[in-house]
């Protein structure tokens, strides 16, 4: 049966099966326990339950086993069969337990992605401290698709057909800066849902300071009219008859070089298999919390790096 505690004295195998390193597992766990605490009691103490204060059965698993068993679902995305048996309990419990501390650290997650605070007139700070303390350059938008379980309801699979990817998909879309820091996430959305249709839906863009240069490829075409106080970069699309001249293939060119920065951010994301296979779970409720917590772990990872490189 694995455990938290005999998995971490072998650190290698615990970073390639739950892509954390122990490290960065116990810096999340730490945050994570709070939460859980206050989650439980209000589990607990709710009006409708029956039993009183202690009844019931203990949970088999330590906090720390169920938090690495998430992480192990997240990095491998095992059937909960297959979680179970590795975990040594049923395969409702497996399932229960990962819903249930899934929602938990979606709400810790929630709290990672939002814009620095920007300089307020008359603070007096150098041009080297506003830099420092408010980096940002760049808004990058992107969306990416994730295959998808045929639904059996054909309006759903209506819904969820991507033209793009000629098959049912579940898409989510990033904001990031020019560091790769994620600074917003929409909630996850059938795959015929317009890029930019997404992104309105969301309230993201209304968040973003006017500061920021906002870059987006060609499927967010009209972003300028949703963002008159930004400056917008949008790539050139080419219509029937009517082929990009030259001056517009260096800009697009020009934006690719930036845009890379998000393809990058996805790139990292998809390390972890739930967000890479095919997803079998509920869309609204489940993938959502999914990208969440695994953008929060990519996004912590980002940030870290970013600070030893400014130490260095």
């Amino acid at each position: 049966m694995v455990t938290y505690y005999s998995l971490r004295r072998n650190p290698r195998a615990f970073k390639r099966i739950t892509g954390l390193s122990v490290e960065e597992f116990d810096r999340l766990y730490a945050d994570f326990e709070p939460a859980w605490i206050a989650a439980e009691q209000a589990r607990l103490q709710r009006p409708e339950r029956k039993r009183a204060m202690g009844g019931g059965n203990n949970y088999k698993l330590d906090v720390e086993t169920q938090l690495l068993m998430v992480m192990v679902w997240l990095r491998l995305y095992l059937t909960t069969a297959t979680l179970g048996y590795f975990f040594g309990i049923s395969q409702s419990a497996a399932s229960r337990n990962t819903r249930r501390l899934l929602t938990i650290l979606e709400a810790v997650s929630r709290q990672e992605f939002e814009w620095p605070e920007p300089p307020r007139k008359g603070q007096g700070r150098t041009a080297d401290e506003l830099a420092e303390e408010y980096p940002d350059l760049f808004a990058i938008l992107d969306a990416t698709e994730q295959p998808l379980e045929k639904p059996t309801d054909k309006e759903r699979e209506r819904l969820a057909y991507s033209g793009k990817r000629r098959r049912s998909t579940v898409k989510t879309s990033l904001i990031v800066n020019e560091d790769g820091v994620i600074r917003g996430l929409t909630a996850s959305a059938l795959g015929r849902t317009h890029d930019l249709t997404q992104m309105r839906q969301s309230g993201l863009l209304g968040q973003m300071p006017p500061q920021v240069i906002v870059v987006a490829d060609a499927g967010y075409t009209g972003l300028d009219k949703d963002l008159p106080n930004h400056s917008v970069a949008v790539a050139h699309r080419a219509q029937r008859n009517h082929p990009l001249e030259q001056d517009h293939i260096d800009a697009n060119r020009e934006l690719s070089s930036v845009r890379i920065i998000v393809e990058n951010v996805f790139s990292h994301l998809k390390n972890f298999q739930s967000l890479a296979d095919r997803f079998r779970h509920d869309v609204e409720q489940v993938h959502c919390a999914v990208f969440a917590v695994i953008a929060m772990l990519v996004n912590r990872r980002t940030q870290r790096r970013l600070a030893l490189a400014d130490r260095a």
